[in-house]
Formats: C-alpha cells, sequence, structure tokens
C-alpha cells in the first residue's frame, strides 16, 4: 500500500488540488474521510468532494434530494480545523437546459464553493450509456454531436457552473465530429470563455472505453488559445484514485500551452509545475 501511495504523491506534485472527487454519497466507492486522508497522503493541498446530482433523476449514481443537506454538513465536517489539507464543498450537478430552473433552487438554498457542469445525456438520450451505444440517435453522430456542443454553451452561459467537466465526453464510443460540427465547437468554447468557468482536464482515462483524458489536445490547445483556465482532476469513484494520472495531464496539459492552473480556494492561477 505505502509504494503505492508514493507513486501517486509523485504524480501529484506541481498541482494545487483534487477537485473532481465522487463518494458514497452518489457512485463513488469511498467515504469522504477516505478521499480525503488519500489526498493528504498523495501531497495534496486541496481536494474537492463533487457528488453526482440531478434536480429532477432520483438515481443510485446521484445524491439522494433527501441527503444533500447530509452531504453538504459531511464535507463541511470534514473540513472543519484541518491544517494539512483544505477540503472543499462542490457538486457534480447535470445540466438539463429544461430543468434549469430546478438546479438554480437547489443551489440557491446551499452554499458550494464550486459546482461542476456535467453533460451526461442530450435531448433525453444517455449517450454514455453503454445500453445506448447503437441506439438510433446515433444513426447521425454529426446532429448528436452537434447538440451536444450547444447544450455544453447553455450550461456555460447559464453561470451556474464554475468549472466544465470533461469537455467533449460525447466522443467515448469513438466517435470523431465532422466539419459540420466546428461551429457547434467553437461557440461552446467562445461561451466557456466568456462565462469565466474553467475547463477540467479529466484524467480518468481506465473507465473510458477509448482509454483516453478528456477533452482532446485540439480543444485543450484552443481553450488555451481563448484564455480559458484550466483545472486537473481525477474524476475518482474510488479513494485511491484521487490525484491520479497528474504526471501524465502535466504533459498534456504543458503540451496544449497550459503553464498554469486554477487553484479554486481562492480562484488564483497557479504555475504548473515543468515537464516536456
Amino acid at each position: 500500500m505505502s509504494d503505492a501511495r508514493d507513486a501517486v504523491a509523485g504524480q501529484a506534485e506541481g498541482l494545487p488540488g483534487d477537485y473532481h472527487v465522487h463518494t458514497t454519497y452518489s457512485d463513488g466507492t469511498g467515504t469522504v474521510a477516505e478521499c480525503v486522508a488519500q489526498a493528504v497522503s498523495a501531497g495534496l493541498a486541496e481536494i474537492g468532494i463533487a457528488d453526482h446530482f440531478s434536480p429532477v433523476v432520483e438515481a443510485p449514481w446521484n445524491i439522494r434530494h433527501a441527503r444533500l443537506d447530509d452531504y453538504v454538513r459531511s464535507i463541511m465536517e470534514a473540513a472543519s480545523g484541518r491544517a494539512d489539507v483544505t477540503v472543499l464543498l462542490g457538486l457534480e450537478a447535470d445540466y438539463v437546459p429544461e430543468h434549469e430552473a430546478q438546479l438554480r433552487g437547489f443551489l440557491a438554498d446551499r452554499r458550494f464553493d464550486y459546482v461542476i457542469a456535467g453533460v451526461h445525456q442530450v435531448d433525453g438520450f444517455e449517450f454514455d450509456d453503454p445500453d445506448q451505444r447503437d441506439g438510433p440517435r446515433w444513426q447521425d453522430p454529426d446532429a448528436l454531436l452537434r447538440r451536444y456542443y450547444e447544450v455544453v454553451a447553455g450550461a456555460a452561459a447559464s453561470g451556474c457552473f464554475d468549472v466544465i467537466a470533461h469537455l467533449d465526453w460525447i466522443g467515448l464510443w469513438g466517435h470523431v465530429p465532422g466539419p459540420g460540427v466546428r461551429s457547434a465547437i467553437e461557440a461552446a468554447l467562445d461561451a466557456i470563455a466568456t462565462s469565466g468557468s474553467a475547463l477540467e482536464l479529466n484524467t480518468d482515462r481506465t473507465s473510458d472505453p477509448a482509454g483516453v483524458m478528456y477533452p482532446s489536445d485540439e480543444l485543450l490547445a484552443a481553450a488555451r488559445a481563448r484564455g480559458i483556465p484550466l483545472v486537473i482532476s481525477s474524476d475518482a469513484h474510488e479513494a485511491a484514485h484521487v490525484g491520479r494520472f497528474w504526471d501524465e495531464a502535466i504533459v498534456k496539459a504543458r503540451r496544449a500551452g497550459y503553464r498554469e492552473t486554477l487553484r479554486l480556494s481562492d480562484r488564483q492561477l497557479v504555475p504548473l509545475s515543468a515537464g516536456p
């Protein structure tokens, strides 16, 4: 166990925190305490718990509405009195345009340090559901991809979110945008830049069918050209994955032109550690 922790600790150097971590409150296997302990072992200065939440869908992979206040209280208790790590209260909220008002209601009633936008469905179609991999919406992939980026643009423009998670996640089944999708992609990036939201470089390449980190090198470079700030996060669904693959992510970020990353506790840009 110590060798594994030392490996993660080496990877985590040079970044302020891991802000996309799931616990047993949604679809993670680690408790809040276990994830925080792993962040300390990894040498992180900050950790943000950001469990899945939907304003309308009560499902096992989301925080139950009845448990939302308990979730908030649990993380605030974990943060209290700590000198070894800063613990932030986050949320990965599903963005569905027609349910934006309901989401605003939940967010207005509670104090979150930050909110991550998760786009996992398009017009009711859950594109990342393995059972829908060959669903009818994929008969015209460009139409679906174009609509996905329109929803992402809407999430950014809503003002509800501090971070846009795993941009271009809709490509998980290998669909590559055609030329007709380019304008929607550019509009989504422009909306993110205008909103002031950060973009997430998601390091979880092991649960992805293609085995890649999101977004792509091309989109990451386009975001950098627009001055969009970057956070690097693990999307951990178990405590041992907090701070994972930091070394690879830093290389990817620097290749795209990033030299700084955003620290969410105070919204300050801090230097990204040196790399190739």
